[in-house]
């Protein structure tokens, strides 16, 4: 039977233990918001999981259930990714218990007992809580990493440095399993010195897995991009011929259209002459397109997307106020719109009527720069995990568009959200960027 503070010991260091676990996945998987609940839905569990360790029950089957917990409380609030999920947990579990039992023995071989490692006893506790006070300061440090990765190179190597630290931490377990097998100080159980061996080894192989997985996603995030790059860059290319065309076309028969214009005011045939001008409006206006927000590529790939869209009979209406020299670049601007005016476009392909429109706005709110698209959506859009999913076959090169999007917002500690209702999809991106000063030169 425990004592009265043992189960105190337990009720805390069991909440901080899940609170760190639930911490971990939604730092990992980059889930937001959704804290305050983990917290609620910590100490619930912390509660239930000191109720079962009071009970003679093996140490094993309370780890089970406290990661089927964990589970159940990831998939209620975020439905995310299970497997990833369960993948993370279980892995934490035991890189907690592992680093318990490390620094248990470590406290029995600097004192000299063995009670350390008696689970019953209140020396055991010290290592409870150095571990936990441990996870903490390494959940502090990532903390202060979030906060400052507004700039996409900083980023690059905060994601470095937490990288080095989940390593060190596996590597530098792995060293000391070892080197408590070799002391001869304490007694250890064979058998248990070698479970805590292989399960050292189990985190290091588990590490390695993580990282070779996410730089796999990672290429296959590059490998799309670049497809997508590459479609856009054709795209373009033709319709840029098309205009240079229809502009070569117009020129060459420039001196023929003023000769019919002369002759027409010549003889007073002032209606005629107004008619043929209307007749050369049309060609003149698709040469000379609109600036939006003075970027020849943003703009280029506006008025691009304007075109096809009055192609398919769908009305486009923009509302631009774009801040000048700032640190957003060029090429990520076009990422967010092209990929954002894609999906647009792609959803109001189903639709008639009074949903066939596309609405662009682009505002400034202090050094915020807000873009809201809305359009036309006949049905609700198929949302998994928390992701929008493509309605169309080929799923392994559609359906990234968002995610496209939100990997470049994040470059600018940007956010991305959607919201349906009524037949009408809108998708607003926030972006915070740097005012660039500009110095004149002279001769």
């Amino acid at each position: 039977m425990m004592e009265w503070y043992q189960i105190i010991s337990f009720l805390f260091t069991n909440g901080l233990r899940i609170f760190f676990g639930l911490y971990l996945v939604m730092a990992v998987l980059k889930l937001s918001g959704g804290m305050k609940k983990a917290g609620v839905h910590s100490a619930c569990a912390a509660v239930f999981i000191t109720l079962l360790s009071c009970l003679p029950i093996p140490q094993i089957y309370i780890a089970g259930v406290e990661i089927i917990i964990l589970m159940m409380i990831i998939r209620n609030l975020f439905k995310t990714q299970l497997r990833m999920t369960l993948f993370l947990i279980f892995f934490y579990e035991i890189a907690v218990a592992l680093w318990e039992f490390i620094i248990s023995a470590s406290l029995g071989i600097i004192f000299r007992t063995e009670s350390f490692l008696d689970g019953n006893t209140l020396e055991y506790l010290a290592a409870v809580w150095i571990v936990r006070m441990l996870v903490l300061g390494i959940a502090f440090l990532n903390i202060r990493i979030e906060h400052r990765v507004g700039d996409s190179l900083f980023a690059v190597k905060a994601r470095e440095k937490r990288s080095r630290i989940i390593s060190t931490v596996a590597v530098a377990g792995l060293f000391g399993v070892i080197f408590l097998s070799g002391q001869s100080i304490i007694t250890i159980d064979d058998d248990q010195m070698t479970t805590w061996i292989i399960f050292s080894m189990l985190i290091l192989v588990a590490v390695l897995f993580f990282y070779l997985t996410r730089q796999y996603e990672m290429e296959k995030k590059i490998a799309y991009l670049e497809k997508e790059k590459n479609a856009l860059l054709m795209r373009d290319y033709q319709m840029l011929e098309n205009t240079y065309a229809a502009n070569a076309r117009l020129f060459h028969d420039f001196h023929n259209h003023i000769d019919v214009l002369h002759r027409y005011l010549e003889k007073d045939r002032t209606a005629e002459a107004v008619q043929y001008l209307e007749s050369l409006r049309s060609p003149i206006e698709a040469v000379t397109q609109p600036v939006w927000v003075g970027d020849e590529a943003v703009d280029y790939l506006i008025n691009s997307k304007i075109a096809l869209a009055a192609s398919r009979d769908v009305q486009v209406n923009c509302n631009i106020e774009y801040p000048q020299h700032t640190n957003i670049r060029s090429v990520d601007l076009v990422a967010i719109l092209g990929n954002l005016l894609d999906n647009a476009l792609e959803a109001v392909e189903g639709t008639e009527g009074n949903l066939r429109y596309i609405s662009l706005t682009i505002r400034r709110i202090n050094e915020m720069l807000i873009i809201k698209l809305e359009n036309g959506c006949k049905a609700a859009p198929l949302i998994t995990e928390g992701e929008l999913r493509t309605t169309k076959q080929d799923t392994s090169l559609h359906g990234w568009g968002l995610k496209s999007v939100r990997t470049t917002a994040e470059h600018y500690d940007g956010t991305v959200e959607t919201e349906y209702g009524e037949g009408r999809f809108c998708t607003v991106v926030t972006l915070s960027y740097e005012p660039v000063k500009i110095y004149a030169t002279g001769c």
